[in-house]
């Protein structure tokens, strides 16, 4: 087949005609695309773009609200509020993902093939568009909207619940075109088994966390933004996970062992949606693109010992650890390395730290005798089932549906052999309830920064650190959660603004 190579030199959404080219093996161009492997290819060379924006400063949000009780010296600042928090990104790659996207759409429609084919195509860029938009609300918040084609003129940037409601929409046009997972065929007729490859649930999962997005969000919305029922959102957010969970295409794997040996690894009945890395080490080397990094240390990566975990990016206490999964919760002994035994050693070694294990797939290169860690071996798991399931509790708990909402918290603690729920849990809080389930089920796995986000002023003033303590609401309007634009963003493009909040601040 042949293969279609992109070359997206992005320097903005604005500027010359001459910086989207692609350079094509076997002289495949936008001007002699004739067949549905030429659409297909397009199709792939964007999701080489999504394992580029994986990769790409994957930690410098999800870090600042990662689980940890100490961080080593170089987070403090971003942990705290401090000028490192608003560290200035660019944002190629997301842009890259998306344009990529609307070239598949503006090509479909000129190749001979079955509407239903083209459909495939047609559902799968709206799921990356949407995708694309997803990563750069998380990151950036406001951003730069390209709605129908590619607009090369300045551009200014759009307020994210407007961007978010865009996504929305793709999404759910990615929901109506795609097949499900079992139905997914390649343009030769043959299964597909990768789940990269956009499917019906992999919209819906995508539709629900951009719902829930625009829902939990709001309250740092600016006034003329907020004028939306969020509870409608919660609705949509609901019903997508329902269809999610309701599939028959998905399961949650039979304990937490599994989880980290088998469901954080790739392509397992409970992941939902995933990028694949696993074996792909000569193209992915060891760029960062798992929370793994910052937590697994000593066994896993061979050349530590076991007094690394004193000085470890982030570190968790035994103490918290058990605090978190009290009396059978089996989370504790497959999310920790042998957690009685290295709690038992000398705390001279230990410092008293728990030893993360949730994480554990990694290539190793050998140099004589000496092994050494080279990077995780694993795809990125953008969705896995339990997430689904605490994403509709969630919604339900929103949308004042108790009983829906404490059943799921139960299916995942059943899972764990935990304890179920208790109305006394949290003083009778059912939405501290949902949050701290979502805490301990996806612990390292970079959901946390997020999930607070979305529960409101009173969980960043708990769950933060430093600065996020004392900052105002109008502080978070002005964009206090997000990233700086760096130089290359502003490029060609006079009506470009730089994040309000950092901006003051500088």
């Amino acid at each position: 087949m042949k293969k279609l190579y992109f070359i997206l030199l992005l320097v903005g959404l604005w500027g010359c005609d001459d910086m989207l080219r692609v350079e094509p093996e076997n002289s495949l161009t936008f001007g002699n695309i004739t067949t549905e492997q030429d659409i297909e290819s397009l199709v792939l060379g964007v999701g080489s773009s999504v394992r580029n924006m994986v990769c790409w400063n994957a930690l410098l949000q999800m870090e600042k609200g990662a689980y940890a009780d100490e961080c080593d010296e170089s987070r403090r600042g971003a942990r705290m509020l401090e000028l490192e928090a608003g560290t200035a990104d660019n944002w190629e790659v997301q842009y890259q993902v998306i344009i990529g996207a609307q070239n598949v759409l503006d090509y479909v429609d000129i190749i001979d093939m079955p509407g239903e084919r083209k459909n495939f195509y047609k559902g799968q860029a709206y799921f990356f568009k949407a995708l694309g938009y997803y990563d750069l609300l998380h990151r950036f918040g406001d951003c730069i909207l390209q709605t129908d084609g590619v607009n090369w003129a300045p551009v200014a940037k759009t307020s994210w619940p407007v961007v978010c409601e865009f996504a929305i929409e793709m999404a759910e046009k990615a929901v109506e075109l795609l097949p499900e997972f079992d139905k997914l065929k390649d343009c030769n007729g043959e299964t597909i088994t990768s789940k990269s490859t956009p499917c019906k649930g992999a919209a819906n999962a995508l539709l629900a966390q951009l719902c829930a997005w625009k829902a939990g969000c709001k309250w740092f919305a600016r006034e003329e933004d907020k004028g939306y029922d969020e509870n409608l959102y919660w609705e949509k957010a609901e019903k997508a996970c329902t269809e999610v969970i309701e599939s028959p295409l998905y399961e949650l794997a039979a304990d937490p062992e599994e989880v980290c040996s088998s469901v954080l690894v790739g392509n397992s009945k409970e992941g939902v949606y995933e990028t694949v890395m696993l074996d792909y080490y000569n193209e992915v080397g060891a760029r960062v693109y798992s929370m793994g990094t910052d937590y697994v240390g000593y066994p896993v990566r061979p050349e530590y010992a076991a007094g690394v975990v004193k000085d470890f990016t982030l570190r968790i206490f035994t103490t918290s650890v058990r605090e978190m999964y009290p009396g059978n919760d089996k989370r504790k002994y497959a999310y920790f390395y042998d957690l009685d035994g290295m709690d038992a050693m000398d705390k001279e070694i230990t410092g008293g730290f728990a030893y993360p294990y949730k994480e554990r797939s990694v290539n190793i290169t050998v140099t004589g005798t000496k092994k050494k860690f080279a990077s995780f071996n694993s795809n990125k798991i953008w969705w896995r089932l339990a997430d689904i399931y605490l994403l509709r509790a969630e919604a339900r708990c929103h949308l004042g549906d108790k009983e829906g909402a404490i059943a799921d918290i139960d299916e995942i603690r059943k899972r764990a052999g935990a304890d179920l729920y208790d109305a006394s849990e949290y003083g009778g809080d059912l939405q501290m309830a949902v949050f701290k389930e979502r805490e301990k089920e996806l612990l390292m796995e970079g959901y946390r920064y997020y999930d607070i986000m979305r529960n409101g002023l009173a969980y960043v003033q708990q769950f933060l650190e430093g600065g996020y303590k004392t900052a105002t609401v109008q502080d978070y309007v002005d964009g206090a959660f997000f990233l700086m634009n760096d130089e290359l963003d502003f490029k060609e493009n006079p009506l470009m603004r730089q994040n309000l909040y950092w901006l003051k601040r500088q």
